[in-house]
């Protein structure tokens, strides 16, 4: 009988319990919603222009943060005023409203981003003495566009073909973005070691490809103006500085100006694909065919065609694909020469010591491969007729 009533009892000790903490839970605010990703928000083609916005807020420009919310000054009237009167801002009869008619992009919907709304201009990490004397006394600079987490990529530079930075007529740097929380560390103590990245105001990511070299540009600009010649490139390439400044010093080039040498495509078409690594929606690229350009992985251009691209590029419409913006749209509506030089292989290549030493640019190079073509561009044996 006492076992029975004892078991009585602590069922209705659980059972308080229980009613006490539901009316505990019913007190509680609802969880927030679960965050949506992007691709549940918006197409595939949306998402070309979105993702550019998607960053840390301290990295945005001001005209692609998020709108602040309005002063409480100007959502109510002062006190001691009175509103005014409800019509009193329509427009008198028979006129038209002039705001009416004019469509605004409805949110979520794709709509043409210009550069200016993304570009954050200055750097961070400079590095000026990179460049002694405004350039004056090079023959070529060099800047190579890498990725915070490619710490072994410009290593493998550094210690082959970016050793060439020990001549007083060459400079080489390295170009980064904003890098990631995790990756910030290791980038200081890199740059402390070797003190040759520059780190530009933007989100490091690949659709950020032409912030990017628009920073590299501006750098050149600003801290190194006198440099005749300036080489874009991706710290996946294999480059034969020997062989280019040859290639530069060759009295057809030698006093050119306003030219882009390169791999120059001529009747590109844009990839509509959107699994491509090179997609553009039509939002971004509207026309059949791209217009004339030079190939990404390697460009040498002119210093008199640095300034003025900068300048161009802020009015322009932002496109991913930095060497169709930079050296296609920019340059083609500033009239700058494209001009096709088979020495930039701009590819991978089979790696005889004859294709490396002729060449001047090689792509798709790995890191531990950089040591391979380094020995076979520095071979004395091979007769290459």
């Amino acid at each position: 009988m006492g076992g029975g009533r004892g078991r009585m009892q602590l069922a209705l000790a659980a059972g308080g319990a229980a009613l006490l903490l539901l009316l505990l839970l019913a007190r509680l605010p609802p969880p927030p919603p679960r965050p949506l990703h992007l691709h549940q928000l918006y197409s595939t083609d949306e998402l070309e222009t979105v993702e550019l916005l998607v960053a840390e807020p301290s990295s945005l420009p001001p005209s692609a943060a998020p709108p602040q919310p309005v002063p409480a000054s100007k959502k109510t009237p002062p006190a001691g005023k009175k509103a005014p009167p409800a019509g009193k801002n329509k427009p008198p009869a028979g006129k038209k409203n002039p705001a009416a008619g004019k469509k605004t992009p409805p949110p979520g919907k794709p709509h043409v981003i210009l550069t200016k709304e993304l570009y954050v201009s200055g750097h961070r990490v400079a590095h000026p003495e990179l460049c002694p004397r405004l350039g004056a006394g090079l023959a070529l600079l060099v800047l190579v566009t890498s990725a915070p987490a490619h710490a072994a990529a410009r290593d493998a530079v550094r210690l082959t073909w970016g050793s060439f930075a020990a001549r007083s007529d060459v400079a080489i740097g390295f170009v980064i973005g904003e890098a990631p929380p995790q990756y910030r560390e290791a980038l200081a103590r890199e740059d402390a070691l070797y003190g040759d990245v520059i780190q530009g105001n933007w989100v490091d990511s690949y659709s950020n490809l032409t912030l990017k070299t628009l920073s590299m540009l501006e750098w050149a600009d600003t801290y190194c103006p006198r440099a005749p010649r300036v080489l874009k490139t991706d710290d996946d390439m294999f480059i034969n500085i020997p062989r280019l400044l040859k290639f530069l010093a060759d009295p057809q080039r030698a006093n050119a100006t306003k030219t882009i040498w390169g791999k120059v495509l001529k009747k590109a078409y844009p990839k509509r694909i959107p699994a491509s690594k090179y997609y553009l929606s039509r939002v971004q690229w509207p026309g059949a065919a791209l217009p004339t350009f030079a190939t990404g992985p390697a460009y040498v251009l002119s210093a008199d065609c640095v300034r003025p691209l900068l300048r161009a590029a802020p009015a322009r419409a932002y496109l991913r694909l930095e060497d169709v913006f930079v050296t296609g749209v920019l340059a083609g509506a500033l009239g700058l020469r494209r001009q096709h030089a088979p020495e930039f292989y701009n590819k991978k290549v089979a790696p005889h010591p004859c294709a490396v030493q002729r060449g001047v640019a090689i792509h798709m190079v790995r890191y531990h491969e950089q040591f391979d073509l380094w020995r076979k561009l520095l071979d004395g044996q091979t007769k290459c007729s």
